[in-house]
């Protein structure tokens, strides 16, 4: 009986010092939305806003958190425009998708509204499936990477008329391709895998095991992640954020919550803060991230 106990309380502490340790990651953890369902919460580079759509990517909405009450800004609806918006590199404009009503993906083109005029201009160095380019985008000779439509492959290219190569030589269906900061790497996934891959093919690819990643930390030393459940097959029933080292692999799990279904976190440009989204309640939350505890 007394061996039981023993073996209970060792179980129950490391469960116990587990839970605190991935709860410590996350402190001073603030709402920033109110009545409202919002998704997808992503950083100004200058650390003062937050852009975020809502659950079906129809809207693009901002929030000065330099203000008191938090108040929302809604910039522009259309379909779709959400999903993969982004800011410029000056904080002073946002970055989105836009489909023609009756265009397909090929037809899709970038564009930018300015936050004070709104005036929108198509943005010509920009691939549709890597917005997030936009803070290394200083010529029309950038980096670009992206999902190649026909072949599924992840490829990149120095500049649109730039000659691609492949970076994904293996089989599989490739989607969601991030660039770290330093432009030296990418995550992609490839059914419910993430990969790391070298944009100049100088490093072997790396498995960082399942998942969806949504963010990498400034200075490209790794990624933060969440992996969704789903007690039916089609909603999403639970769902928590993970930090991956891109050196070691090692995972740490920053959120561990019954009550509350944490997805899309986004690291600010100091990295020293998260922002992330609440899929059940529909808020929009942001923390202190703290790896180094």
């Amino acid at each position: 009986m007394k061996t039981i106990k023993l073996l209970m309380c060792i179980i129950l502490c490391t469960t116990i010092g587990s839970h605190l340790q991935s709860q410590s990651k996350l402190t001073n953890i603030t709402p920033v939305t109110g009545k409202g369902e919002f998704s997808t919460p992503v950083w100004s580079p200058d650390g003062n806003k937050l852009l975020f759509t809502d659950h079906n990517y129809d809207a693009l909405y901002i929030v000065d958190l330099n203000t008191s009450n938090n108040k929302i800004e809604k910039i522009k609806t259309a379909q779709g425009i959400g999903y993969l918006a982004d800011w410029s590199a000056d904080s002073k404009s946002i970055i989105f998708r836009e489909k023609p009503m009756a265009g397909t993906f090929s037809d899709v083109r970038v564009k930018s509204i300015d936050l004070t005029t709104k005036k929108e201009k198509i943005v010509k160095n920009l691939h549709p499936d890597n917005t997030k380019m936009i803070s290394k985008a200083k010529s029309s000779e950038n980096l670009i990477v992206y999902i190649n439509q026909e072949t599924l492959k992840l490829e990149a290219k120095e500049g649109i008329n730039g000659k691609p190569w492949i970076i994904t030589k293996e089989e599989g269906e490739f989607y969601h391709p991030i660039v770290s900061p330093d432009q030296k790497s990418v995550v992609v996934h490839a059914g419910a895998n993430i990969y790391m891959y070298s944009v100049y093919g100088k490093q072997k690819v790396k498995n960082l095991g399942i998942g969806l990643a949504s963010s990498w930390l400034p200075d490209s030393s790794g990624v933060v992640t969440f992996e969704d459940k789903s007690d039916d097959g089609h909603h999403v029933s639970a769902s928590e954020l993970f930090y991956i080292s891109i050196e070691s692999s090692k995972k740490i799990q920053l959120t561990s919550t019954k009550d509350a279904i944490e997805m899309w976190g986004d690291v600010s440009s100091d990295g020293k803060k998260i922002a992330y989204s609440d899929e059940k309640s529909g808020k929009i939350f942001i923390a202190d991230l703290n790896l180094n505890n």
